[in-house]
């Protein structure tokens, strides 16, 4: 049952290390039967399943995505930037000034953790209240992504990164 698999993992806070990786996590949902390995997968992916957790996932992050690149998009300084919205369903009606402040902090990794922020209350708000629900299993993949994702926020990644478009993009700048 999903009720012996949640409580038996650990908690999970935001920013902090996390535990394990999807995979394991994964594993440790094998033969379980109150999660179904196609809805984690859907979950993992960002895409539709048979949960109802994943048909408002997959809506919420839509939104998300809307609202982040609309906003990336008011600030280049040319204007004339098209953004393609994709459809959703429902309406957070905080989410857009709270991704607007998010946006507005200067500091890159600030700005990813408050956007990460954004996205786990989200994930909360949908998991629903039930703590022993298939629902929130779903939800404990999502933080566990995001914790998963700001451990490979740092400095020295970062760098390598930069370092990376840079070397391929050299021809261009030999030329």
């Amino acid at each position: 049952m999903v009720t012996y698999l949640l409580t038996s993992l650990p908690a999970l806070e935001l920013g902090a290390e996390a535990p394990f990786s999807i995979e394991e996590l994964r594993r440790r949902c094998e033969g379980n039967e109150g999660v179904d390995l196609n809805d984690f997968d859907a979950v993992v992916a960002g895409t539709l399943g048979s949960h109802p957790f994943t048909f408002d996932y997959v809506n919420v992050l839509t939104e998300i995505r809307n609202i982040t690149a609309a906003i990336r998009a008011s600030k280049w300084e040319s204007g004339e930037v098209r953004v393609s919205e994709r459809p959703h369903f429902g309406c957070h009606v905080y989410l857009r000034q709270k991704i607007a402040d998010a946006m507005n902090i200067q500091n890159p990794f600030d700005r990813e953790l408050a956007l990460e922020r954004i996205h786990w209350h989200v994930v909360d708000e949908i998991a629903g209240l039930d703590y022993f629900s298939e629902a929130k299993m779903y939800a404990y993949i999502v933080k566990l992504q995001i914790n998963n994702r700001l451990a490979a926020l740092n400095g020295k990644a970062g760098k390598a990164a930069v370092e990376s478009v840079i070397k391929a993009n050299d021809h261009e700048v030999a030329n």
